[in-house]
């Protein structure tokens, strides 16, 4: 991948300095109901103009965007739908990512007080309602089902050869949010029930997409704050960590580790699945800028190293830390009890 700094000395300054507009173009695509428009036939510039309630001029400017960044094909003054953006764009789509692009005004807005941040060491919300802040929250939990999809669904095969995964009996699922981790275990294992630990908006959306997959019989939804509730000693063959130790900090990750042995069966299993860095941290830039972002919007939210994770879970008990590679997400890093 080209880094930032090559892109600089090409001279792309110009380009460069516009990196946030494909963001806002696609967020006010969606809110406008741009691809459902012209799913709806209407193809020419004037009916989609009339159909979204937009000027012509305006929408002309955005639509010929939308061609340019691969969105939507172009010919003369008509615009249609990609097979790209018919599978993630239209909301009718099982694969639709949308709700990740709708947001985008909010986080931009979060990304904004990065200076105030920077010099405090801590998030500056205030700047969002609390309001705000829900739907956000909400909004991204929801949308990263999609995200983590297809990653979630290769990592049960991928554990089954790496690591000899037993077929679980129970799951704890920590922070479930949408449930995307825990999901995939539902659906090879019929006999497998999950505990799935979260507040009471996030178990929601939990919700609906067990519903959606016909698993929501064989989970228990607790609603709680991951850091008090019990979870239960010795009754779990796997615990999962689903993207919730950048957002917990050092502190609480390891006491969730700890919390997480205690929870786990004699041949437990808890697996770790987050934004991993390298150990210098300087070129994996994701799980970097997910450390920002973790600035921004936590009190002591950061990523972590395999290192650090190792540290933490021999620290609290296990016997031994693996990590496991799947597809190009971080190695999903698997604590061994017994």
């Amino acid at each position: 991948m080209t880094s930032f700094a090559e892109k600089l000395e090409k001279g792309t300054l110009d380009e460069l300095s516009f990196h946030f507009a494909p963001q806002l173009l696609l967020s006010t695509a969606i809110k406008l109901g741009i691809f459902s428009t012209i799913a709806r036939e209407a193809k020419g510039l004037s009916s989609l103009a009339s159909g979204t309630d937009c000027s012509t001029r305006g929408l002309r400017i955005m639509l010929n965007c939308l061609a340019a960044m691969g969105l939507l094909d172009k010919e003369d003054d008509g615009y249609d739908l990609n097979d790209f953006s018919r599978r993630y764009f239209l909301p009718s789509s099982e694969d639709y990512i949308g709700e990740l692009f709708m947001h985008s005004d909010r986080l931009v807005k979060l990304w904004l007080t990065l200076p105030e941040a920077v010099k405090a060491g801590r998030p500056t919300l205030s700047l969002l309602t609390a309001e705000e802040r829900q739907r956000l929250n909400i909004g991204i939990v929801d949308a990263l089902f999609q995200v983590h999809k297809a990653c979630a669904w290769k990592l049960v095969d991928v554990l089954e050869k790496k690591i000899a995964l037993a077929p679980p009996i129970k799951i704890l699922d920590v922070a479930a949010g949408s449930a995307v981790w825990s999901i995939p275990f539902a659906l090879k294992y019929r006999h497998v029930e999950v505990t799935a630990v979260d507040f009471f908006p996030e178990l929601e959306v939990a919700r609906r997409y067990t519903r959606r997959f016909g698993v929501e019989n064989r989970y228990r939804f607790v609603g709680a704050n991951i850091r008090q509730v019990d979870f239960e000693r010795e009754q779990y063959d796997l615990v999962l960590l689903g993207h919730i130790c950048h957002s917990e900090g050092a502190e609480w990750s390891q006491r969730l580790i700890g919390k997480s042995f205690d929870a786990l069966k004699e041949d437990g299993k808890l697996l770790i699945i987050d934004y991993v860095p390298d150990e210098e941290r300087r070129s994996s830039l994701m799980p970097l800028l997910i450390a920002v972002n973790a600035l921004l919007g936590t009190e002591e939210g950061d990523t972590f190293t395999f290192s650090q994770y190792k540290n933490w879970l021999l620290n609290e008990g296990f016997l031994e830390a693996r990590t496991v590679p799947v597809d190009d997400h971080s190695p999903v890093i698997v604590g061994l009890k017994g």
